[in-house]
């Protein structure tokens, strides 16, 4: 299996400006809103609103530099490749347990609920449900990829 480069980019693209920036946007108009319906209830003063909206501005910019890599999809390319990888089963998997892939411990399930994987045997992952894995017994011995 061949070896997948990262692409780690030290400078946010425009798109990852431009993506950043328009997921802040409805955050700040329920803001405007709330701060809106406030100033009819209440008598808060103008420059107290467009002070609460500078703060709520100026958090998003502070915040950018710590949270742009997330909004990169080819920050880490592999990220997804956990396909086909091998790994070792840390509990016995009947049908849940945990599973050891890449150095990393995962929540897995077999592929065949019917039979469980004891600890300490090979598995291969066969397909990643958000946080989960599916896992079925590996062929290959006890090599772990």
């Amino acid at each position: 299996m061949g070896k997948i480069v990262l692409m780690k980019q030290n400078r946010p693209s425009f798109q990852i400006v431009l993506k950043y920036a328009l997921l802040q946007i409805p955050s700040l108009i329920f803001l405007i809103l709330a701060l809106i319906v406030l100033r009819q209830w209440f008598d808060i003063p103008a420059y107290l609103a467009v002070g609460f909206i500078g703060l709520w501005a100026a958090k998003d910019v502070i915040l950018f530099p710590f949270l742009w890599r997330y909004y990169d999809a080819d920050q880490f390319p592999d990220r997804f490749a956990m396909v086909n990888r091998t790994g070792l089963a840390i509990s016995r998997l009947e049908p849940d347990g945990y599973v050891q892939v890449r150095g990393e411990r995962w929540w897995a399930r077999t592929a065949e609920t019917g039979k469980p994987i004891e600890r300490g045997k090979c598995i291969r992952v066969k397909n990643i449900e958000g946080l989960k894995l599916t896992v079925e017994p590996s062929t290959e011995g006890n090599r772990i990829s």
